[in-house]
């Protein structure tokens, strides 16, 4: 019954075309490494540069002598709450406020493959491992900025279809940032593509000595697949939330029942055919 419930939540957002993210019950944490940097970005973001509004999410990047982490702190906060409350013996649990990123990436501080972690509502994590770019920088000696307290320099980088912004600041000088993105003389504290579809911003750096945790969770049935398997999963699932749901019941739509905005129950069939727009941030 829980389960039918979250599905039956998830698809009221999913018809107004927001993408919600469900708690999920942490089973183990397993730490793989050392964070001696704790860096905090506010990220804005959207599925598609034609959308008019933001999401938002606060993302936690550690960086360690192995290894770095780049995870959703909103996400993590409600996966530890909700394992606490069903500790305590609780029926039901809290989930995900708001519509963080659902993507978790950890990359080798020195290596060429980092493992990545997408979670979608209505589906099992997308495990997958891809490739980390060795990126060309261009440095321009105009519109520097300061953040943080930090001055810092400008630099610009193409990257998977993409052009990108970048705002390091050479006080620090770690060669990383969020997502895949480094190779700066500097810790990147703001970087944004040229159409703003994702923004990172850096609100707090600080050095920590806090183990950098592997979490494992309860019924993880995840998917472990390639990288093209994961791009195509998720282009289904923006083409068509409804339909990928449907079909990830067996294709057995009498057992899914869509709410609209009106409050009123749609017929399965015209639900399927709405999509939200999406641009990948990696466009391949």
């Amino acid at each position: 019954m829980k389960q039918i419930l979250t599905l039956l939540c998830v698809l009221i957002s999913i018809t107004g075309f927001a993408q919600e993210t469900c708690s999920r019950i942490i089973d183990k944490a397993v730490p793989v490494d050392t964070a001696k940097f704790n860096v905090t970005y506010t990220l804005k973001y959207k599925s598609h540069p034609d959308v008019q509004n933001y999401y938002d999410d606060v993302r936690i990047v550690q960086i360690g002598r192995r290894c770095i982490k780049d995870y959703s702190d909103i996400i993590n906060h409600f996966d530890s709450l909700a394992t606490e409350q069903i500790r305590r013996g609780a029926d039901s649990y809290s989930n995900v406020s708001g519509n963080p990123w659902p993507l978790e990436i950890v990359r080798p501080v020195r290596g060429s493959v980092a493992d990545l972690k997408y979670r979608l509502s209505i589906s099992p994590f997308l495990v997958y491992s891809d490739s980390i770019p060795t990126l060309k920088w261009d440095f321009s000696g105009e519109d520097n900025d300061t953040i943080m307290g930090y001055e810092c320099r400008k630099a610009t980088t193409e990257f998977a279809g993409r052009q990108y912004t970048a705002w390091f600041a050479p006080e620090i000088p770690l060669p990383f940032g969020p997502y895949k993105f480094g190779g700066l003389p500097g810790l990147i504290l703001k970087i944004e593509d040229g159409e703003r579809q994702f923004v990172w911003e850096a609100i707090g750096f600080q050095r920590t000595n806090v183990p950098i945790m592997e979490y494992i969770y309860q019924d993880g049935n995840d998917k472990k697949c390639s990288v093209s398997d994961a791009e195509k999963t998720l282009a289904r699932y923006y083409n068509s939330p409804v339909g990928f749901l449907i079909a990830s019941l067996g294709g057995d739509g009498s057992r899914v029942h869509i709410v609209g905005k009106d409050g009123k129950r749609m017929n399965n069939n015209e639900a399927a055919q709405q999509s939200i727009p999406y641009k990948p941030l990696e466009i391949k």
